[in-house]
Formats: C-alpha cells, sequence, structure tokens
C-alpha cells in the first residue's frame, strides 16, 4: 500500500477516474464492475465500458471450451474456495472476503496480498455474459489485448486505457454465456511491470480454472 498521502491521494483521483469509465447495464444504470478498497483490498482494474473498443467489431478466434465450468449463479463465498490455500501462497495472497458491491456488480471474491512479495491483490468475479460480447464493452489500452489460453479454456487479457500500470485482467470463456474475470491490481507505486502483472493476471486464472475443472 502506498505510504505517503501525497501518493494515496493521486492514486484515488485515478481510481475515481477509472470508475468513470465503467458499463452501464443502460444509459442510465449503476455501475457494474467497480469495488470499493478499504485498506489493502484488490479493486478489479479492466473495467468494462459502454463504448466497444477500436475494431472491436469482429469475432474473437477462441478455442472450443473443453467442458462448461460450473460458474453460472456462483455467490460470494463459493468463488472465494476457487483459489486453494496452495494457490493462494503461490500468488502471494491471502485473506479472502466477498467482493464490495455498489449497485449492480458482479458476484466475486477478493483476495489480498499476504505481505510476503509485491503488494498486488487478485479479484474474481462472474460475468453472466458470454466472453465474446463482453470483452466489446472492454476499454482496452492500445495493444495490450491478447488472446491466451488457460488450461485449454479461451481467454482474453486485457489492460484498461489509462490505468495500465495499475494492473491486468484475464476473461476466461467458462461456460455458454459465462465469463470468469479474474483481475490483478498493484497497490503498491511500483514492483511489477506490465508482462509481470499479466503473467500473474493469468497465473490466477489458471489457478481457478484448474480448481474449477476438479469441481
Amino acid at each position: 500500500m502506498v505510504q505517503h498521502a501525497a501518493e494515496a491521494d493521486v492514486r484515488n483521483s485515478v481510481r475515481v477516474h477509472r470508475l468513470g469509465g465503467l458499463i452501464a447495464l443502460t444509459a442510465a444504470t449503476a455501475l457494474l464492475a467497480g469495488c470499493t478498497v478499504n485498506g489493502p483490498d484488490a479493486e478489479p482494474t479492466s473495467e468494462p465500458t459502454s463504448t466497444p473498443t477500436s475494431g472491436s467489431g469482429a469475432s474473437l478466434e477462441l478455442p472450443p471450451r473443453p467442458r462448461d465450468l460450473p460458474v453460472g449463479g456462483a455467490q460470494d463465498a463459493e468463488i472465494c474456495s476457487w483459489l486453494l490455500p496452495e494457490q493462494q501462497a503461490q500468488l502471494q495472497v491471502a485473506r479472502p472476503r466477498p467482493a464490495v458491491k455498489n449497485g449492480n456488480n458482479y458476484n466475486g471474491c477478493i483476495f489480498n496480498p499476504d505481505g510476503t512479495g509485491v503488494s498486488a491483490g487478485v479479484a474474481l468475479r462472474v460475468v453472466p455474459e458470454g466472453l465474446d460480447a463482453f470483452v466489446q464493452k472492454v476499454n482496452s489500452a492500445e495493444g495490450s489485448r491478447k488472446v491466451l489460453e488457460v488450461k485449454g479454456f479461451g481467454a482474453v487479457q486485457s489492460q484498461i486505457a489509462g490505468a495500465e500500470r495499475l494492473g491486468c485482467s484475464v476473461f476466461v470463456d467458462a461456460a455458454q454465456g459465462q465469463t470468469l474475470y479474474v483481475d490483478l491490481n498493484l497497490l503498491a507505486s511500483d514492483g511489477m511491470d506490465n508482462n509481470q502483472m499479466c503473467e500473474r493476471a493469468k497465473q490466477a486464472a489458471e489457478a481457478a480454472v484448474t480448481t474449477l475443472q476438479g469441481s
């Protein structure tokens, strides 16, 4: 966590700016993907917006799902079980808690930094929308969007435009009409570059998918 008040003010200002880019369910509905941060809690960083990004009209070329992951309808407490203790240790996170909701946020779980490494938290959320449709609404920074495979499942990596230094997200094609939203949020002023943040986000996605495959 940034220690000096001036740095904290800057980060709070950035968070306020980022929250302005969240998607609305309609033109006047409440925010979807934001998360209130108290202390060291992670805040999802790749907020969707209501405006598709450049060139987003084309469908994604994703591999066929090996199977559907059981994410539909999952509640916060269940989502908090998708990173096992040994996986949390590898990701240097701990103390999972249900995601704070403001309005119509997705069900999810926040995993806080465990103090053993870089101060970065992980958030898992379930989006009741297919990956192809959902990712068209994400305000990705130029060059940050990449199609990946996560344990055989199609996925998309993204960083929010204008807030690349705050984190990285991986969206997984979990099931028909369901996306697993995995977010790595950097809570210190430095410690990871963009590649390292996105690699850690992918590791978190792989861990969650592994747990879900064993369900």
